[in-house]
């Protein structure tokens, strides 16, 4: 701490470093993702039959993040475009439409199942019923997500 201390003393006190330096773009992404493997964030795993490496979280991961809170927050297409600084509103249209459209499905689909506690249903093909039917796991939730998309 004395040596973090004492460098930053130093390039404040010496007027010829003392001009601003500005982050760049790159350099603070190197930052993130030095963060996020440090922190041991996995966003990909490893795939030895595509060659793929294991991916530590990143900017854009942080973008991305920012952007699924801000369409289950609600806002607006029109919105989301200004807040991640798309030039056209294609790009946001397709990243947000797809994320909206499963949404509405999933909540669809929960609440038809959600409404049918009675015990004389139709349920799993079967006519009777069960007391408590176990919710969705994320592994269920990410297929159904991907059977939505494909209709």
């Amino acid at each position: 701490m004395a040596e973090i201390r004492a460098r930053a003393l130093e390039v404040f006190s010496n007027p010829a470093s003392s001009s601003v330096r500005r982050l760049t773009t790159p350099h603070v992404g190197r930052v993130i993702s030095t963060i996020g493997e440090q922190a041991g964030i996995v966003v990909q795993q490893a795939d030895e039959t595509t060659g793929r490496r294991i991916k530590y979280a990143s900017a854009h991961d942080l973008r991305r993040s920012c952007a699924h809170r801000l369409i289950n927050a609600g806002v607006s297409a029109e919105t989301l475009k200004v807040v991640l600084r798309h030039e056209d509103f294609k790009t946001t249209e397709r990243f947000y439409g797809a994320v909206r459209v499963a949404q509405s499905a999933a909540s669809e689909v929960h609440q038809k199942l959600s409404a049918s506690d009675k015990k004389n249903e139709l349920v799993g093909g079967l006519v009777g019923g069960v007391d408590h039917v176990p919710p969705l796991n994320a592994e269920e939730i990410r297929k159904l997500k991907a059977l939505l998309l494909s209709l």
